[in-house]
């Protein structure tokens, strides 16, 4: 088993007082005024639901074999997509108006296998996508196929387990020049997919306990900075992973930030 360590007008003339009361009480109130609010449909009801999110709305459900998803925050309008196929062995998870979803299929190589892909329902794009959850660095036991685990999802990246213990990470955006960046010792990593490690058989379900994802990070008064994390228990002989994959820059608008 390989151990890996990784590294915010003109006036016019005044009507008398009765008249322009008058004038208002006959008009009775207006219709379509900026200040009504509008209304907006709901999301829909229909189906099974799967998963539910919230922060803004998010509800997931299947319609026969057919997953969709709609987003919606009070006061605003919906957002109802079709995501894909869904099957008795679809895992879903939400999260920040995120879907991350697995979809099942048949590879003759290695049975019965597993694609991730992760959709901002709002936005109405996918952010992240593999049809490979297993890559490792070991070129000689290329497990690039296999079923998922377990499924961890943020607005920053979504990250498994596979059934045969290999850890993988997918960042919605990575920055090798990001100095928060915890690379250095990156051991393999394929576009923004990256291997986190290899517990094996044995190891899988411990790290599915307590695979996460986190945010952390440091800030003052005027600002600061946002990093992405990842969080790998322990196994085997390999410690804990404690990963910064990305960052953003907060900012407080605040007197005398800027001075």
């Amino acid at each position: 088993m390989p151990r890996t360590t990784l590294l915010r007008r003109p006036l016019s003339r005044a009507l008398p007082i009765a008249a322009t009361v008058g004038a208002v009480l006959l008009a009775g109130p207006a219709v379509g005024s900026a200040s009504a609010k509008a209304k907006h449909t709901p999301c829909p009801t229909v189906g099974k639901t799967v998963a539910k999110g919230y922060g803004p709305n998010v509800r997931v459900w299947r319609e026969g074999t057919t997953l969709k998803a709609c987003s919606r925050s009070p006061g605003q309008k919906r957002y109802v997509r079709t995501l894909g196929v869904w099957t008795s062995g679809t895992k879903v998870v939400v999260d920040e108006g995120s879907v991350a979803y697995t979809t099942t299929s048949q590879s003759d190589e290695h049975g019965v296998v597993d694609a991730i892909d992760v959709y901002d329902v709002k936005a109405g794009k996918r952010w992240f996508s593999t049809t490979h959850t297993a890559i490792v660095p070991d070129t000689s036991a290329p497990t690039t196929d296999d079923r998922v685990l377990k499924l961890v999802l943020n607005h920053s990246g979504v990250a498994w387990v596979t059934s045969r213990g290999v850890v993988n990470l997918g960042a919605r955006k990575l920055d090798p020049n990001d100095e928060f960046l915890d690379v250095p010792s990156l051991p393999f990593r394929v576009g923004r997919q990256i291997f986190l490690g290899d517990a094996g058989v044995a190891g899988a379900a411990g790290v599915a306990k307590g695979l996460s994802l986190s945010y952390g990070g440091e800030s003052d008064d005027c600002g600061g900075v946002q990093t992405y994390e990842v969080n790998v228990p322990a196994f085997g002989t390999s410690a804990a992973t404690h990963l910064t994959y990305g960052s953003q820059p907060t900012a407080i608008d605040h007197e005398g930030c800027n001075a």
